[in-house]
């Protein structure tokens, strides 16, 4: 007896003995589990209590049934126990007294969510098989269907029904089914799956069609072949159109031959040829067997052009996109052919399948270029030579201007201004205590025009340029703009270790001085910075402030000598010696101008003194 009771309280199964109104009076420990509570609570508890409202019905009609001595009577039921929903199947026998029943309550949650999965996957085949264009099938080991997708009604006007328990070959002209039988016995002898069968069937209208059938063998649980599951696919129209094709192809061909270029139609992964126009032996000698062998393009390409055509050309047919684009080719008696190739990419299924061009004799029209190009050159090389000659000699009149102008410091200096002294001496040394006013007034005078002089001679030549170098002149010059425009300016010199040519000097010199005046007439400050370095194999002033700024191109002019004298001198000489000017300024954020000259003109450096430093 205790053997019993440990194989009914471990059973994986739960066991409950149910009263006429379905209370619980005796339930194991598997049927505790399945409720979710221990044994004390559950008895005397109802077990509709644990039935889902859905299959309380059922659950009434079961308990009846059970006690009205019907056995056998098993139902399914949905239990709700905390909210979770499982699945139950329930058997019941009634007691020898009659008074209660025992239950077997079976978890069938997994195979119930079994079944509902295959349900629902055998409903979205049937579903998909029957919206099909293409015809699925299933047939036993000797051809005849045991089933058929509602889409052979479309195609070949049958009822599924009405060709159950037929076989394939009935569908089919005699000749064609025992040619597609042969072939299916063989299928079906070596057990395996097959793909794009050409067969030919007949429709309920005596009408053929073309179609390619595809299938996979069907086992049953033992392993064993019991039939086939496939699909058909009607190509008919596929092979009319490519018959169509073929012969607008062969028209096509008829119509090239004729055409001046050569028309070509080739494979788009490979790039080999399947069709070259008869122009092709004329232009280029090669016979056509030869341009289909495989590779014949990229092998005859120029040697100069093989790398990047071929890639050009795969660039365009990955994208679809017609191109076209000129190579060179190597003709069979070793002449060099310019091409221009047009291209056009036929696609299948959204890939490249098929290129087609035509290619086009342009050597002619590319030596007639190269000619151009070669005038062209010539041209511009003369140019730029005549371009050299102007500013060597614009260079060389630079040079001579600042020579004269200092020559003409040096006169007015040494003659003009000792003259103005000595006639100053003479009239202060007329003889009396005092001098008449009219003396005193000349004196002035004589005074006023050797400042005038010194001033003069200052702007032509300063002496301090002359007898001291540029750094010194460039200190000197911004104490002048202190002097005269009340702009102090910072002045920094960077030494060069060579001394600059005096012409050079007073160029660079003449150039600080304008952007420095500019500075102090519109910039509307009171400081200014001027910088000069030697900077590699240029010399560099950089003139800076913080002014009111302006927009330089509004005012580009400017610099081309549109609107100001001083600018455009500074712009002819310093592009007269091959330099540079560059301005930097917007309003409101100042202005900055660098001033840049090669240190080596003509093939001269202009630091040539070899006896003094720049300084």
């Amino acid at each position: 007896m205790e053997h019993f009771a440990d194989f009914y309280d471990f059973s994986p199964v739960g066991f409950f003995t149910l009263g006429r109104d379905g209370a619980i009076s005796r339930v194991n420990l598997a049927g505790a589990r399945l409720l979710g509570l221990e044994r004390g609570r559950l008895i005397g508890c109802r077990f509709a209590v644990f039935v889902a409202e859905a299959s309380r019905a059922a659950f009434g009609d079961f308990l009846k049934a059970a006690f009205a001595g019907q056995p056998g009577q098993d139902s399914d039921l949905e239990l709700a126990i905390d909210g979770v929903s499982r699945m139950v199947r329930i058997s019941a026998t009634l007691s020898p007294d009659l008074q209660d029943c025992r239950a077997v309550v079976v978890d069938v949650t997994a195979q119930k969510l079994v079944e509902r999965a295959l349900r629902d996957s055998e409903r979205r085949f049937r579903d998909v098989a029957d919206i099909s264009a293409d015809w699925i099938w299933e047939v036993d080991t000797e051809g005849r269907y045991t089933y058929a997708s509602e889409s052979v009604r479309a195609l070949l006007g049958y009822a599924p029904d009405g060709i159950i328990g037929k076989t394939a070959f009935d569908l089919m002209p005699p000749d064609e089914a025992l040619r597609v039988g042969e072939a299916f016995a063989g299928i079906v002898g070596r057990e395996e799956s097959f793909r794009d069968l050409y067969n030919i069937v007949v429709d309920s209208a005596g009408g053929q069609h073309d179609t390619l059938s595809s299938g996979t063998p069907i086992r049953d649980a033992a392993g064993r072949l019991v039939g086939c599951r496939g699909v058909d696919r009607d190509v008919t129209l596929q092979r009319r159109t490519e018959e169509s094709l073929e012969k607008a192809r062969q028209h096509i061909r008829d119509i090239v031959n004729t055409t001046d270029g050569i028309v070509w139609e080739a494979d788009a992964l490979t790039f080999d040829f399947t069709f070259v126009s008869r122009q092709a032996e004329r232009l280029l000698g090669y016979p056509i067997a030869e341009w289909l062998q495989p590779g014949f393009w990229t092998q005859h390409l120029h040697p100069l052009d093989r790398e990047w055509a071929p890639e050009y050309r795969q660039s365009g047919t990955r994208d679809l996109a017609a191109h076209d684009f000129e190579y060179r080719f190597i003709a069979d008696d070793g002449r060099t052919v310019w091409l221009h190739d047009v291209v056009t990419v036929i696609e299948e299924k959204g890939a490249p399948r098929w290129l087609r061009g035509i290619m086009v004799d342009i050597t002619r029209r590319r030596q007639a270029e190269e000619k151009l190009v070669e005038l062209a050159a010539s041209l511009e090389a003369k140019v730029l030579e005549r371009t050299t000659q102007v500013r060597r000699l614009s260079a060389q009149l630079t040079m001579t201007e600042e020579r004269e102008r200092r020559m003409l410091a040096e006169d007015l200096h040494d003659n003009l201004g000792q003259l103005l002294a000595v006639i100053k001496i003479k009239l202060t040394s007329l003889p009396g205590a005092t001098q008449p006013a009219e003396i005193a007034q000349v004196v002035d005078l004589v005074e006023q025009a050797d400042r005038a002089a010194r001033d003069i001679t200052a702007q032509l030549s300063p002496p301090v340029l002359q007898r001291l170098g540029l750094a010194a002149a460039l200190e000197w010059l911004g104490d002048e703009m202190q002097r005269v425009y009340g702009l102090a300016v910072h002045v920094d010199f960077d030494p060069c270790g060579k001394r600059l040519g005096d012409e050079i000097q007073a160029v660079l010199y003449r150039s600080a001085r304008e952007l420095l005046i500019n500075a102090a007439k519109h910039a509307g400050v009171n400081n200014a910075s001027l910088t000069c370095v030697c900077d590699g194999a240029r010399l560099v002033i950089v003139v800076s402030d913080a002014g009111c700024g302006f927009d330089p191109a509004e005012h580009f002019g400017e610099w081309c000598g549109h609107h100001s004298f001083g600018l455009r001198s500074i712009y002819e000489r310093i592009t007269n010696l091959g330099g540079e000017i560059e301005v930097d300024s917007s309003p409101g954020n100042g202005t900055t101008v660098t001033v840049s000259v090669p240190r080596i003109l003509n093939g001269k450096e202009i630091c040539d003194d070899p006896n003094n430093a720049c300084r």
